[in-house]
């Protein structure tokens, strides 16, 4: 069942069981570490997916205990709470992923690439401006994002 959710800038959504989600938040950790200027938001959503073996046993699917900062994650990215530079690094490392899920597979992510390419495809259809109801996993559309999560604000 679907339970974590990625917010596009128009609003549509993308849902997953909580191993997809995390497994798409690792990519883009992997690869904000070659983006210069993308380490604080690697360390940040690093503190966004739970510590293997360690913080597994409070994970409920949709959020879990984060030992780290002694709270709940809930397992819930809007993008549009990153500043405009982080939405930048995010995407510019989902690109980068992209292409090595396709060249390398299993040996650099254990994410099914089909759930990505479904991702990435919903990223496109925001980008090009195309009517969030057409392609969104919620039947809604997420109301403006009025919080800032994330580092540089």
């Amino acid at each position: 069942m679907a339970s974590c959710f990625i917010v596009f800038k128009d609003g549509r959504c993308f849902s997953r069981r909580w191993t997809g989600y995390d497994y798409i938040l690792k990519i883009a950790i992997n690869e904000l570490q070659f983006i210069p200027g993308g380490i604080p938001l690697a360390e940040w959503l690093e503190l966004q997916i739970p510590i293997e073996n360690d913080e597994l046993e409070s994970d409920g699917g949709y959020g879990f205990y984060n030992s780290r900062l002694d709270d709940w994650i809930n397992r819930h990215l809007d993008t549009r709470s990153l500043t405009p530079e982080n939405q930048k690094f995010f995407w510019q490392a989902i690109e980068k992923g992209r292409i090595r899920l396709h060249h390398e597979g299993a040996a650099y992510s254990e994410l099914n690439p089909d759930y990505f390419e479904e991702f990435y495809k919903m990223y496109q259809l925001a980008e090009k401006g195309e009517p969030p109801m057409e392609y969104n996993h919620l039947v809604k559309i997420e109301a403006p994002c009025l919080r800032k999560n994330g580092p540089g604000w």
